[in-house]
């Protein structure tokens, strides 16, 4: 079995496993902000998943509309309404209602695009990723992309004031993971497909260091009360 189906398998093992701790996080202490950091790693464990199940049996229309919602739509917004619930809970159902938008637009215009059945079976025969401006272009569910990786700044930018203000330095993980996952996806189509995946698994287990970071009390409030920092 080639590299290429079994290491998308792998990173879908490392970011489901990631998704099910924080869901328990979430089970025992009801932080807003974990659930939907699960939700985000459950879907990168989703997109790897088909990227094996892809490569190895062909890709269909159907199993490249969950790879494009799980994996180029919906995770990245998912991470950036995480990092808005940690930093402003009060404003939780304003975010959580941008996260189901952000669902259902995703859901429904891949659900009504038109797939390029000839880049699908070109892909499949190559036993590699399509691309989604071969599969997608020029559909509304290719024209989310741009707008929803643009929530990565909010990833970014919030990891670095979640930094400062709490001096957790560890939480800057969850940027770099997110980038260096990013840059995972940026591989797809070069002819390096396999670096997707351990680029992904890379930034998969960064984030989740990152989350963990995130959930710690600061260390300003740990030290006055006389717990270990």
């Amino acid at each position: 079995m080639s590299a290429v189906v079994v290491l998308p398998a792998l990173a879908a093992v490392v970011a489901a496993t990631f998704a099910a701790q924080l869901a328990r996080h979430h089970a025992a202490r009801r932080r807003p902000h974990t659930l939907a950091w699960a939700l985000a790693l459950a879907l990168f464990a989703t997109a790897s998943a088909a990227v094996s199940v892809g490569v190895a049996a062909g890709w269909s229309p159907g199993l490249f509309g969950i790879y494009w919602v799980a994996g180029a739509l919906l995770n990245v917004p998912l991470l950036a309404v995480g990092q808005l619930l940690l930093l402003d809970p009060r404003r939780a159902v304003l975010y959580w209602t941008l996260a189901g938008l952000c669902a259902v637009w995703s859901v429904l215009f891949t659900l009504l695009a038109g797939f390029d059945a000839a880049a699908l079976a070109q892909a499949s025969a190559r036993r590699a990723i399509p691309l989604g401006r071969d599969v997608l272009g020029g559909t509304t569910a290719y024209s989310l992309v741009a707008p929803f990786n643009a929530t990565f700044l909010v990833v970014v930018v919030g990891s670095v004031w979640s930094a400062v203000r709490s001096r957790r330095w560890a939480v800057l993980l969850i940027a770099l993971g997110v980038s260096v996952a990013a840059a995972g996806s940026s591989a797809v189509g070069s002819g390096r497909d396999v670096v997707f995946s351990v680029l992904l698994a890379a930034g998969v287990t960064l984030m989740y260091a990152g989350f963990l970071a995130a959930g710690k009390p600061p260390r300003r409030r740990a030290a006055a009360t006389g717990a270990p920092v």
